[in-house]
């Protein structure tokens, strides 16, 4: 029995499509898996990038409108949202902290809570100090676009903290590293002088004449003109003085550099003592302190202000409270050997916070920049 070619060409046919319908679902899925795990990715990117974007936004120093960027609450959230695509976030919160311990810890900024799932934006200017953290908190959800399984919405979350400063001292210096003193150097020079010796001077002789009778006597005036007018050259050596340079090279690392023993705090007064094995008088470029400004003492006033420091016998008065300050007007020489320099407050300092800390930057030529810092 012969089948005919058509016959033939139609079993092919049904035979692909029931194929074709068997497959399709399967390939159905594939297609949809591949587009969901790709919106998950893509919304997951999104919402990372839009929290690493905001923190940094937060973080760069300087004011728009008055308004420092950490404080700009309205811009940080529209860069997180300019910064993602189709993807709309549920939240964006904004707090600080400053920093984490050697636990990995945070260390919370007073009345201020540090968790990212809060929001404390804006902050005050008189809680802030260098080196607090800005943290930002995006989070979206996701959700299937065909409820195929049935699949609750995940939430996508992503916070990034980024270190901001408020003031940064930049020193300078277009001296060569070391001193550099003036010595003098005698060096001798001949120096010509002429002296004349006038010895030109007229004489009269008188030359008798024996004469007889009346004959009168006669004098006969004579001229004796020796040499005159004699010019004798003398040289007469002369010190003079010429400076040289003689740089004396200082160092303030190893084992003639500069050290310091531990922040101690008693009473009303924090102190570090200081050691200068250089040799030399030190300048500084700048004296920075941070204290616990706000809880610091025990009783009804718990504020501490600095009312003044000193080292060395030269001492600045005045009245900061804040958390940290660099002291402007306040420039001490560090003397050759062991000194302390101290902070007094207007009250007891009873309570730490883990935040106190000294640092002494250096501008001697030859120890430009070089900090001593009670934490190093």
């Amino acid at each position: 029995m012969k089948i005919s070619s058509k016959t033939h060409h139609k079993n092919t046919r049904a035979q692909a499509m029931v194929e074709f319908m068997l497959a399709l679902p399967l390939l159905l899925v594939l297609i949809y898996g591949t587009i969901e795990v790709a919106r998950l990715v893509f919304i997951f990117s999104s919402v990372a990038n839009a929290s690493r974007q905001a923190a940094r936004y937060g973080s760069g120093a300087g004011e728009i409108d008055d308004v420092a960027f950490y404080q700009d609450c309205e811009a940080i959230r529209e860069v997180a949202n300019r910064s993602a695509y189709i993807v709309d976030f549920d939240e964006i919160n904004i707090t600080y902290d400053r920093g984490v311990n050697q636990n990995g810890e945070q260390i919370p900024i007073s009345n201020v809570d540090p968790d990212p799932q809060s929001d404390a934006c804006p902050i005050e200017d008189d809680v802030i100090r260098n080196g607090d953290r800005i943290i930002v908190q995006v989070s979206a959800n996701y959700e299937p676009i065909i409820s195929v399984i049935p699949i609750e919405p995940v939430q996508i979350v992503s916070a990034s903290a980024r270190t901001f400063l408020i003031s940064i001292p930049i020193l300078g210096s277009a001296l060569p590293s070391g001193f550099s003193a003036e010595t003098a150097t005698p060096s001798k020079f001949p120096t010509s002088i002429l002296t004349d010796t006038p010895t030109a001077f007229l004489t009269f002789t008188s030359t008798n004449i024996p004469s007889s009778g009346n004959t009168p006597v006669r004098l006969t005036p004579s001229f004796t003109l020796p040499p005159t007018l004699t010019f004798t050259p003398s040289k007469t050596p002369l010190p003079t003085y010429t400076a040289s340079i003689t740089p004396t090279p200082i160092s303030c690392s190893g084992l003639t550099g500069v050290f310091h023993g531990p922040l101690e705090i008693t009473g009303n007064i924090m102190e570090m003592d200081i050691i200068n094995n250089t040799g030399h008088t030190l300048l500084t470029a700048q004296v920075y302190l941070e204290w616990n400004h706000d809880t610091g003492h025990k009783g009804n006033d718990p504020t501490l202000h600095l009312t003044q420091a000193s080292l060395a016998s030269q001492t600045w008065n005045g009245d900061i409270q804040t958390p940290s300050a660099y002291i402007t007007a306040f420039y001490p020489f560090i003397p050759p050997g062991d000194s302390t320099i101290r902070f007094n407050f207007n009250q007891s300092y009873n309570l730490t916070d883990g935040t106190e800390r000294i640092i002494i930057t250096i501008g001697t030529p030859g120890c430009i920049n070089y900090p001593v810092d009670s934490r190093n």
